[in-house]
């Protein structure tokens, strides 16, 4: 052991770093305790460091103002890091699941180009039968939201229209809704999502929330079902039906006596 380490001084230790991400990730440490240990992980600088401070995004604070302003403050000192600050982003994306701050400083640090692509390709790791990861799944859906009009995004996310998570199934149908207005969901793409929209209907494992909101958008978006939906008529219930072009159509509303 060096004169530095033996004082307290020189380069932290792997333990150290540990021993300090925990306080500072500690829910229950005073704000500015906290402060303190991320700001000495960051003026560390190495990429153990960095990830240690990365930890205080996975804890929620007792106060929730203090809470948010200590991880904008994060985020913010994270973006001033610029380069230093990639690897342990994504490392800590690939595998955490609170990853809203984290998204955002990596795409503030990289650029829309790359964020698309690392947001995709970690979502597609996952993929919609990973049950066990559907916050950070929705996290990475409303990210890639802001990029509809890039091509690699709506056929990214439509297998995600079966995920095992209604939250994330609810997101992509956003998108689905947000595409259409825009003019940016057509050909195959469109076809395919009419499809998996037509089969979420029919999915009795689906719940009705999410039912509804599938038919709801084949309504409106007026898109027809393929041959051998006629199953459809009998899961559409008293709201909508299933015309003989194979529209879903919603029903008129009966005046009260």
């Amino acid at each position: 052991m060096g004169l530095l380490e033996l004082f307290g001084k020189g380069p932290l230790t792997e333990k150290k770093i540990d021993k300090i991400a925990k306080l500072a990730s500690n829910p229950f440490a005073q704000p500015d305790v906290r402060m303190k240990e991320m700001q000495r992980l960051l003026s560390e600088g190495t990429r153990t460091a960095i990830r240690g401070a990365l930890k205080r995004f996975a804890s929620n604070a007792s106060g929730a103002i203090a809470d948010e302003d200590e991880k904008q403050w994060l985020e913010e000192a994270l973006v001033d890091k610029d380069q230093d600050a990639i690897e342990p982003l994504r490392d800590y994306i690939q595998t955490e699941t609170q990853l809203t701050y984290a998204l955002r400083a990596y795409r503030r640090i990289t650029g829309d180009a790359e964020a698309v692509r690392f947001f995709l390709q970690t979502l597609t790791t996952y993929g919609p039968d990973d049950y066990r990861s559907g916050d950070a799944k929705q996290q990475l859906v409303v990210q890639v939201e802001e990029n509809l009009a890039d091509p690699r995004v709506l056929p990214a996310l439509v297998p995600f229209l079966h995920d095992h998570a209604d939250e994330v199934r609810w997101a992509v149908m956003d998108c689905v809704d947000k595409a259409a207005d825009a003019g940016q969901l057509t050909g195959e793409v469109a076809a395919t999502v009419a499809a998996k929209l037509g089969e979420l209907v029919l999915d009795e494992s689906v719940g009705p929330r999410i039912q509804l909101r599938a038919a709801e958008i084949l309504a409106v978006r007026e898109w027809q079902i393929g041959a051998g939906a006629e199953e459809l008529a009998s899961f559409l219930g008293d709201t909508y039906f299933l015309d003989k072009k194979r529209y879903v159509r919603r029903r008129a509303k009966t005046a009260k006596n």
